[in-house]
Formats: structure tokens, C-alpha cells, sequence
């Protein structure tokens, strides 16, 4: 009996025993790792991080719009390559190309006018002169059958030439004067409608010019309406609305597109391990990781500017990439 409770008294001590090892091997074990948040910055060793951002052109032109009123028409679209001097949007009033339009056909018929104006005036001009031309000769044989008239009339008065012959003179300076008289009238016609014409030719020339002073005006009110590009490049950033009011900055265009960079920003606490010329690794994950290399231009404002020369074509600013520090 005594020997059973020596055996029972030993087990008890053996399990004791055993049960503080076990315990001191799970206090020993280390501590399992702090989950880390999804957008938390990747830190392999605390000797590099990895952080999330967006590619961008490093050089970038603002195109402003010249006058104020609300967008008629967006004509490019982000991703779109312009050229200089191509119409990128129209600011004003909805109906300033039909405005200029409509003062171009009216020109158009004022030019025609001109025209049929200046035809008028040279038919006019020619049957004048030819009027002219046919009074002059009637006026000349006038005279001259006035002349031999008057010495046959002097010679009738003196009984010095036959009677027939002074009628016969008589005669022929009535229907002189008759001639005379209807081309004369006829010149003064053809002067008259010259002198028409020519009025004509004024007014239609003064509406002309008018209408060209409109048309200028239209074309004047709608290029200062139009945006232009001020250089060859790629729509990079596009802002605004049509029918709302043009703001400041309409479009962002970049001329070199593989001069690229990206801004990044790890906790501040960071900031301190990073500089200037600091290495740095690219990703590109839509184009299966891709790594470039490239460097801090600079650190502002808690961001951390990364740039880069890219001369894959499938590499386009707004692509989401994963860029790699190394902390100092």
C-alpha cells in the first residue's frame, strides 16, 4: 500500500514537471506579426518600401482660353495627339459659327451684286461711248448742211441759185436737225444710265464692304471663342464641361511623352530616410511588372516626386504603377 503512494506520488511530480516546460516553450515563442493594413507601404527589412501611385508627364503646357463664356464644344478627348494651331474647344455664344456663316453668304451676294454692278457699268459705259461717238458725227453733218443752207439761202436772197436747190438745202438741215436732236437724246440717255449704274456700282460697293466689316467681325468674335493648341503634343488632362463656364485651365498637354515621373507618399516618419537622387524601381503591373529605373527628383509637401524616361510605347501617363525606395 505504501508503495502505491510513493508510484502515484512520482507521477504527479513528472506531470508537474512537464506542464511548466510546456508552458515556458508557448511564453518563449515570439510574438506572431501585426497584420498590415492593404494600403499600408510594403517595408522588406525596413531598408526599402513600395508604395502605390500614378504616372504623369514631367512636362506639362496649360492651355488657357482667352475669353470668358461657357464651352460650346469639347472637340479633343484625353489620349488624343494634337498639332499647333488645331481647334481644341469653342467658347461663346451656341449660334457664333452660324452668325458667321450666314454674314459670309451675305457677303457672298454683296460680292455678286459688285459684280453684276461693274457689268452694268461697263455695258452702260460702252453704249455712252457709242452714243457720244454718233452725236459727235450728227452734230458734224449738222454743221455742214447748215453751212451749205446758209450760202444757198444767201444765194436764193440774191435770186443767184435755183429755187430747188435752196428747198433742197432747207430740207436737208431739218433732217439734220432732226437727226441731231434724236441722237443727242439718245447720248443724254446712255449718260444717264451710265450715271445710273455707276450709283449702283457705289451702293453695291458700300454694302460689300459692310458685309466683308460683318464677316470680319463674326470671324474675330469666333476665333477669340476658339482654343487652340500652342503646340504638337498629347492631351494629357482635359477640364470642364459642355454648356458650363470655361475655367482657367482647359486643357494639360504633354510634348515629350516618355519623360514620365510619379508622385509617391510614405508616412512622414519616412520622409527623413529619402533623398534627393535616391535609386528607385518603376513597376508597371498592367504591363505584368515591368520594372524601369529611375530617381527622386524631389520631395515637397510630404510627396515624393520620382522621374523617369520610358521609351516603351505601351507606357502612357494615368497608368497606375508601384514604385521601390531605398531608405537610408
Amino acid at each position: 500500500m505504501r508503495g502505491k503512494w510513493l508510484l502515484i506520488s512520482l507521477a504527479a511530480l513528472v506531470a508537474g514537471a512537464g506542464g511548466g516546460a510546456l508552458s515556458l516553450h508557448w511564453k518563449s515563442r515570439a510574438a506572431p506579426p501585426a497584420l498590415r493594413k492593404p494600403d499600408a507601404a510594403l517595408v522588406p527589412a525596413a531598408s526599402e518600401i513600395t508604395l502605390p501611385g500614378k504616372l504623369r508627364p514631367q512636362h506639362v503646357t496649360i492651355v488657357k482660353p482667352d475669353i470668358e463664356g461657357n464651352l460650346d464644344a469639347l472637340l479633343v478627348d484625353v489620349g488624343e495627339d494634337v498639332f499647333t494651331g488645331e481647334v481644341l474647344a469653342r467658347i461663346g455664344e451656341a449660334n457664333m459659327a452660324d452668325r458667321r456663316d450666314a454674314a459670309a453668304a451675305a457677303a457672298g451676294a454683296a460680292a455678286e451684286s459688285v459684280s453684276r454692278a461693274e457689268q452694268s457699268v461697263a455695258s452702260a459705259r460702252l453704249e455712252a461711248s457709242r452714243a457720244d461717238a454718233d452725236c459727235a458725227r450728227s452734230r458734224a453733218a449738222l454743221d455742214k448742211t447748215r453751212a451749205v443752207y446758209e450760202r444757198q439761202e444767201m444765194l436764193n436772197r440774191h435770186g443767184a441759185t435755183p429755187r430747188l436747190t435752196w428747198e433742197k438745202a432747207q430740207r436737208d438741215l431739218a433732217a439734220a436737225q432732226q437727226e441731231y436732236d434724236a441722237l443727242d437724246k439718245a447720248a443724254q440717255l446712255s449718260a444717264g444710265q451710265l450715271q445710273s449704274a455707276l450709283n449702283a456700282l457705289s451702293t453695291a460697293q458700300k454694302a460689300l464692304a459692310e458685309r466683308n466689316a460683318e464677316v470680319a467681325a463674326a470671324r474675330d468674335a469666333v476665333e477669340s471663342g476658339e482654343v487652340y493648341s500652342p503646340l504638337d503634343g498629347t492631351v494629357v488632362a482635359r477640364h470642364g464641361e459642355v454648356g458650363s463656364p470655361a475655367g482657367d485651365d482647359l486643357f494639360e498637354i504633354a510634348a515629350d511623352m516618355f519623360a514620365l515621373e510619379t508622385a509617391v507618399e510614405p508616412e512622414s516618419a519616412l520622409l527623413p530616410r529619402l533623398r534627393p537622387g535616391d535609386p528607385a524601381l518603376i513597376l508597371i503591373p498592367d504591363l505584368q511588372n515591368v520594372g524601369l529605373t529611375g530617381q527622386v527628383r524631389e520631395i515637397k509637401d510630404g510627396a515624393v516626386i520620382v522621374e523617369f524616361t520610358s521609351t516603351l510605347a505601351g507606357i502612357r501617363p494615368g497608368m497606375p504603377v508601384l514604385v521601390r525606395l531605398k531608405l537610408q
